[in-house]
């Protein structure tokens, strides 16, 4: 059972962020992404701390530094080079980058945290980037996207791995209420200033839209909140590595948010892409489930 709930928190968290692209990309249709991003965590900032102020730890002025070099890789730059990249360069895309995440964070793991990885784990992100290149690049191996979205999704996945290994110590000294609301908070106050000056503007001028606030809403509440509550339990429970790993699922999970909520079609080679990502999992986590397979047998042959 416990290692169940080990796997079910990355999978809620990868869920949530997987269908994030698709009400980013609605959301982006009427706000920039300064606009969207600021609402976003002001939202979230708010939420966290009527529901959970009771349960926030003071951060010790020893962790100053680390809480704030945290905030500052995710949400603050992760956010800026997701959100224009799926700009410029659409979800779909845009996920498929994100997914590089889990194949340089056991390389971070290793130098920075000294946490060294089964051999299996990287053969299995080997094998699930494979996957996700069938997904976006289909038969012809042709790919034409805008440079600004490549290169504002590799600051994205940069800033994506330094959160992670800073969220391994962090986490280690703090509840997950205080590690999520603390970073939120952060992010919303930089962003503050970039609001104010390049997105107010426009959007006082900006008409409401019912559909585009439900979206907002969603990527506060689910993507901003609970995703990242997930997340950091599940780095709690088995590593940055393992946790990251469940990144693969984002473009399976972006194609098929985008196939029921925006009417995209879903091609031969994504369906492709989708089982070697899938195969490329079991291999990579092959090890936890050798285990739990052994413990059950053994335990069968005891009764």
């Amino acid at each position: 059972m416990k290692k169940f709930q080990n796997y079910l928190y990355p999978s809620i968290a990868v869920l949530i962020w997987g269908l994030t692209f698709v009400w980013s990309e609605v959301v982006l249709r009427v706000y920039s992404p300064m606009d969207m991003l600021f609402l976003r965590l002001c939202i979230t900032s708010v939420l966290l701390y009527l529901l959970f102020r009771k349960k926030l730890q003071k951060i010790a002025k020893t962790d100053y530094v680390l809480v704030f070099l945290m905030a500052f890789c995710e949400p603050f730059i992760y956010f800026v080079g997701e959100s224009y990249g799926i700009k410029y360069s659409g979800a779909g895309f845009a996920s498929i980058m994100i997914a590089l995440i889990p194949l340089l964070t056991p390389v971070a793991a290793t130098i920075f945290l000294n946490i060294k990885s089964h051999w299996l784990v990287f053969v299995g992100l080997i094998v699930a980037f494979i996957g996700i290149l069938m997904m976006i690049l289909g038969g012809q191996f042709q790919l034409i996207v805008d440079i600004r979205g490549i290169l504002c999704l590799s600051l994205a996945v940069i800033s994506a791995v330094g959160y992670a290994m800073c969220v391994v110590k962090v986490s280690q000294r703090y509840n997950n209420f205080t590690i999520v609301f603390v970073q939120t908070f952060i992010a919303a106050v930089l962003f503050c200033p970039l609001f104010f000056t390049f997105g107010w503007s426009e959007f006082i001028h900006t008409p409401f839209h019912y559909e585009v606030y439900v979206n907002l809403l969603l990527l506060a509440v689910l993507g901003s909140g609970l995703a990242f509550l997930c997340f950091v339990e599940s780095v709690k429970r088995i590593g940055p590595v393992k946790t990251t790993m469940f990144s693969n699922f984002i473009p399976i999970i972006t194609a098929i948010g985008a196939y029921f909520i925006m009417n995209e079609s879903i091609k031969h080679n994504q369906l492709i892409g989708i089982f070697i990502v899938i195969v490329g999992l079991f291999i990579g986590q092959w090890n936890d489930l050798k285990t739990v397979i052994q413990k059950k047998v053994h335990n069968h042959q005891k009764e």
